[in-house]
Order: C-alpha cells, then sequence, then structure tokens
C-alpha cells in the first residue's frame, strides 16, 4: 500500500469529496496549531508514516474534520495554510509557513532541553549559581565564551547528560572575540563540539588554536 492510497484512505472519509484525492486535499487548510510531542512516537493521521514528533494539524474548510500530521505531508500534498488573520496564503508561502513553524518547535525543543540540563546542574551542585547563566541565555539565547567554557565544565563533572547542539555560543562583539583568543587549547578542546561550522573556522584563522 503506496503513501497515496494510504493518504486517501484516511482523508476521503473526512472530507466534502469522497471520491478524488487531488480535489479533496484542496479542501483541508494548516490552521497554524502545532505540537512538539517530545518524542518521536506518534503517526501521520494522513498517509500513516511512523515515528512523529512534531505535529501539525490541518482543517478541513466545509465540515470542520481534522487530522494531525507531519511537516512533510503538508509540503508535499500543498496543503495551505492560513496566516494570523485568516487569510488563505498560496503554495509557497504556505510551505515558507509550515518550514519556519517547524524550525520554531525544534529551536524551542532544544531550549527547553538546555535548561532541564542547566535545572539538572543546580539538583547535583547547589554552590553552583546557575541562575545567572540561566537569565543570560534566556535574555541573549547564548552563552559568551567563558560562560559556555565553565558550563561545560560542570556539566560533564557532574555527569549530566546533555547535547552540544542546544548550546549556542554568541562571540559578536570583541569582548566575546578576546574571551576566546585568550583561552587556552585544552580549554577551546573542551568546548569545540559546541561551536558551529563557521565559529571553528573563525578560532582557527584568528587564534593560535591547532586542532
Amino acid at each position: 500500500m503506496n503513501w497515496a492510497f494510504r493518504s486517501a484512505v484516511n482523508i476521503l472519509p473526512l472530507s466534502k469529496d469522497q471520491k478524488s484525492l487531488s480535489l479533496a486535499l484542496t479542501e483541508w487548510v494548516y490552521t497554524g496549531e502545532m505540537y512538539d510531542l517530545e518524542a518521536p512516537n506518534e503517526t501521520c493521521q494522513l498517509c500513516d508514516h511512523p515515528n512523529i514528533r512534531y505535529q501539525f494539524n490541518i482543517r478541513n474548510a466545509h465540515n470542520h474534520n481534522e487530522l494531525l500530521v507531519g511537516s512533510e505531508c503538508i509540503n508535499k500534498f500543498e496543503i495551505r495554510a492560513v496566516d494570523e488573520s485568516g487569510a488563505l496564503l498560496n503554495v509557497i508561502e504556505s510551505r515558507r509557513k509550515v518550514n519556519r513553524d517547524k524550525r520554531h518547535l525544534v529551536s524551542e525543543a532544544s531550549k527547553k532541553r538546555l535548561i532541564n540540563a542547566l535545572v539538572e546542574l543546580l539538583k547535583k551542585d547547589e554552590e553552583f549559581e546557575i541562575e545567572n547563566f540561566i537569565n543570560y541565555v534566556q535574555d541573549r539565547g547564548a552563552f559568551t565564551p567563558l560562560q559556555l567554557s565553565i558550563l561545560v565544565w560542570r556539566l560533564n563533572e557532574k555527569g549530566i547528560r546533555h547535547n552540544p547542539a542546544d548550546f549556542t555560543l554568541i562571540m559578536r562583539r570583541n569582548r566575546e572575540k578576546d574571551q576566546l583568543r585568550a583561552m587556552p587549547d585544552w580549554k577551546i578542546r573542551k568546548i569545540w563540539d559546541y561551536l558551529s561550522s563557521p565559529q571553528k573556522e573563525w578560532v582557527i584563522g584568528n587564534t593560535r588554536f591547532k586542532l
């Protein structure tokens, strides 16, 4: 059973047009409602694709039936979205909205994992003044090189599992760049996996650090 057939089986009974998949799909819109399930354990209600973590709500414009689907289905079937005022977007704008909304969900999930790791650190290291780090990252969305170096040291010392991709380094100002220039090689190696590719290139080109 291919994805088109599965999708027809799922959506036609819920649509006004119950004979043509292509016509039935035009009845549905992406509402802008989206959910992070925090684990890939759901199935797309349109195409039956498993391991869905991020769900997006689509609604039938005629009968208000709803389905929770993956973002790929919305783009693949060219299901149109509505904006904040309820106006129907075209296919290109709809695709942009879906992709933007998914990036938002992924970003929020990353922030949540980061904060959870910091809270776990606080539980295991009560003397560590973690609140300042939490407030800083909530305000600026990233850490300075010195902050990141300290956090990585404490997290690893306390054996707290975390994902380096959730940590963002800020180095827009000279002060932050000077912090990296002043770091010994062993400290930079400790935070190397937390840097983005452009940041790694900058470090190699602007400091004495050697891989």
